[in-house]
C-alpha cells in the first residue's frame, strides 16, 4: 500500500489526558511541506488523532514538586536522604518521565533497550522539558533521542530502541483475579507520585493490561544500587536497561520484580554493577549501570557523603554528576 494510504502508526489525542499536570505537544518539521510527518485526524471512535508518516518531535514539560519526589522514593525504597531532605530530584523519577510517555502514547511501541547518561542533578520545582527526536530505521523499528534539560542545563541525554508491535503477535491477558492487589497498589501509587493516571496505562486496545510498565522497572536499579552500597556508591552516571524481546512482568508474583546485583571489578574512578531484574525464578531484563564513587558538588573537594550533609544543610546549592 501507498504511504498516503497507511501511515506507521496513529496517536489518539486523548491519551495526552493521562498527564494530569504535564504539557505534551507535537512538532512536525515537515509539516508547511507537501509530505508531513503529521497529520491531524478526527474519527468517530477516537476523536482527534495524528497520524504518523515520518520521524517527529514530542515536546514534554513538567515540575515535580518535592513531596511527590518524597513519594516516589518511598515506593522505590531509595534510601538516599539527598530526595528527602535535600531538593534534588530522584534520577529513577527523570528516567521514568522519559520512559512513561512512550508507554502510553504509544502502547504499539515495543521499547528493547534504553541507554541513559545524566549528566547534571535536577531539582525539585522547576520547570523541566524532555525532547524525543522520533526517526525510523525502516517501516516498524524505531530510535528515539530524548534530551532532558532544566532552563539551559541538561539533565540527561537517552537513547531507546524500539519496534512496532506487528498485528498477528500473541497478545497474552491476565485475568483480573490472578492480579497481586497489594503489587498492583504499588503501581497505582507510583504513576500517582508522578502525576500520571494508571488507567491510561492499564487500559489497552480491547483489553486491560496488568503488567509492570517498563518505566517501573528501569526505576527498581537506582535504589537497590544506593541500598547495598549504603549510600557510597556516588551516583549513577550510565544506566544501560536491555528489554530485548521478553514479555512484560505481570502483576502476578508473590512479591513483585526483583532486583539482582553484581559488582564488577572495582576501579578508582568508577563503579561498574551489572543489574538483572527478576521475578521469582524468571530472569526478565539484563542492564549495566556505570555509578561514580567519587561524584562531588561544584569546587568541592569532599567525599560525597560531606557534601550530601551540606546540601542537607542548604549550605550547597548545586550538584553535579561528573561524566
Amino acid at each position: 500500500m501507498s504511504k498516503e494510504r497507511t501511515p506507521l502508526f496513529q496517536i489518539p489525542l486523548k491519551r495526552t489526558e493521562g498527564f494530569l499536570t504535564d504539557k505534551i505537544c507535537f512538532r512536525d518539521a515537515k509539516a508547511q511541506t507537501p509530505h508531513p510527518g503529521l497529520m491531524l485526524e478526527n474519527t468517530p471512535y477516537h476523536g482527534d488523532q495524528l497520524l504518523v508518516w515520518d520521524k517527529f518531535l514530542i515536546k514534554h514539560e513538567y515540575r515535580i514538586p518535592k513531596q511527590y519526589g518524597e513519594r516516589f522514593v518511598d515506593i522505590t525504597n531509595d534510601s538516599n536522604l539527598i530526595h528527602r531532605r535535600g531538593n534534588i530530584v530522584p534520577g529513577a523519577m527523570t528516567i521514568s518521565k522519559i520512559i512513561l510517555p512512550l508507554e502510553i502514547l504509544i502502547p504499539e511501541l515495543e521499547i528493547s533497550s534504553l541507554n541513559i547518561k545524566f549528566t547534571a542533578s535536577a531539582f525539585y520545582n522547576e520547570r523541566t522539558c524532555s525532547l524525543f527526536l522520533w526517526q525510523f530505521v525502516s517501516s516498524d523499528y524505531i530510535q528515539i533521542e530524548v534530551k532532558t534539560y532544566q532552563q539551559d542545563k541538561t539533565v540527561a541525554t537517552a537513547v531507546i530502541l524500539g519496534r512496532l508491535k506487528t498485528n498477528n503477535k500473541h497478545r497474552k491477558e491476565i485475568d483480573e483475579k490472578t492480579v497481586n492487589k497489594e503489587c498492583f497498589a504499588k503501581v497505582q501509587a507510583y504513576f500517582e507520585s508522578l502525576e500520571i493516571r494508571n488507567d491510561f496505562y492499564v487500559n489497552k486496545e480491547g483489553y486491560k493490561d496488568y503488567t509492570y510498565p517498563l518505566a517501573y522497572i528501569a526505576s527498581l536499579p537506582s535504589a537497590e544500587i544506593v541500598n547495598q552500597l549504603s549510600g557510597q556508591g556516588g551516583m549513577i552516571n550510565i544506566l544501560r536497561m536491555d528489554f530485548g524481546s521478553y514479555e512484560r512482568i505481570p502483576i502476578t508474583g508473590d512479591r513483585g520484580p526483583e532486583v539482582k546485583l553484581a559488582r564488577a571489578k572495582k576501579r578508582t574512578t568508577f563503579n561498574k554493577v551489572i543489574t538483572e531484574i527478576a521475578e521469582g525464578l524468571v530472569t526478565y531484563y539484563r542492564g549495566l549501570a556505570i555509578v561514580n564513587p567519587i561524584a562531588k558538588f561544584h569546587d568541592s573537594k569532599e567525599p560525597v557523603l560531606e557534601a550530601v550533609n551540606k546540601l542537607i544543610h542548604k549550605q550547597e546549592t548545586k550538584l553535579i554528576t561528573p561524566t
